[in-house]
């Protein structure tokens, strides 16, 4: 989800929910390593913030992970059939069941085939409003990413991440807008693969945004991420791009409903289907 570019000053609190379904399948080799996936992710991310200042603004987020087998592999086959999009190894795996392994130079560096979940790795961010106009809006945020979760349950890379992002709005009228985040992560060393693991990643993000009635946004966003590790040809570990296709529906009573689906434009860069589903409001004081 992006960073906020603005934010209410009444001193009230926000209060997010996103939750986020994930479904790989698929096998990658090459010539020294190989990459088996076969796993379904659901996250249950909660985010907790209020304005400290008229430019100043602080949240926490808090995020619980399950990895394992799941249920959507059927739906998904029919998805990218009734879409005409690529299946790759997807119809030769196993329906409904997990395994992650990567193997390098003829070890078997990990093979994980129990489901495991749990408390995910939570941040801490400071963000700074830049610009505040009626039309357009900038913020910087920084933020710390403690590590929480636990790598043996997939739930945390065993590191203490720092971020720098910068994210911005822009409305043209009330119908019309665009937004977009620029990220740069500075990665502290993991427990997953950490003699290739990078230093640094850089994100981002741009979207576009349409009010088709009332209360009701439709969004297509596209994001991307550089490659967290090296010395590898594999595309699962590599750059990732990814289409969003979504909205944001706007109740009267001060609650936003936030959903949508992302298909992976780099084949078997990320996960083949992300369904997204967000709620949050402002709390009283």
């Amino acid at each position: 989800m992006p960073m906020a570019s603005g934010w209410e000053t009444d001193g009230r609190w926000r209060i997010d929910g996103a939750f986020n379904w994930g479904n790989s399948a698929f096998v990658q080799e090459a010539s020294d390593e190989a990459l088996y996936v076969d796993a379904e992710t659901r996250e249950l991310r909660v985010t907790i913030g209020r304005a400290v200042s008229d430019r100043w603004a602080v949240q926490l987020q808090l995020p619980y992970r399950y990895t394992g087998a799941g249920n959507l592999d059927s739906f998904i086959d029919s998805w990218h059939d009734f879409f005409g999009l690529p299946e790759g190894e997807r119809p030769n795996m196993p329906r409904d069941q997990f395994r992650l392994a990567y193997e390098r130079d003829e070890t078997l560096v990990f093979d994980y085939t129990d489901s495991r979940e749990g408390l995910a790795d939570v941040s801490l961010d400071v963000g700074y409003r830049w610009i505040s106009t009626p039309d357009a809006t900038v913020a910087a945020w920084l933020s710390l990413k403690l590590p929480t979760g636990d790598s043996d349950d997939l739930t945390g890379s065993g590191a203490t991440d720092i971020a720098l992002t910068l994210a911005g709005e822009r409305r043209f009228g009330d119908v019309w807008s665009a937004y977009g985040q620029f990220s740069i992560t500075a990665l502290g060393e993991g427990d997953l693969l950490p003699a290739q693991q990078r230093d640094f990643v850089i994100s981002g993000l741009a979207g576009l945004g349409v009010n088709v009635w009332r209360g009701l946004e439709l969004k297509v966003q596209f994001d991307a991420h550089s490659a967290a590790f090296e010395d590898t040809t594999l595309d699962y570990l590599g750059d990732t791009v990814l289409l969003t296709v979504g909205g944001a529906w706007k109740y009267q009573s001060g609650w936003q409903l936030d959903f949508g689906v992302s298909e992976d434009i780099v084949v078997e860069g990320s996960p083949d289907v992300v369904f997204v589903l967000g709620m949050s409001r402002r709390a009283g004081r």
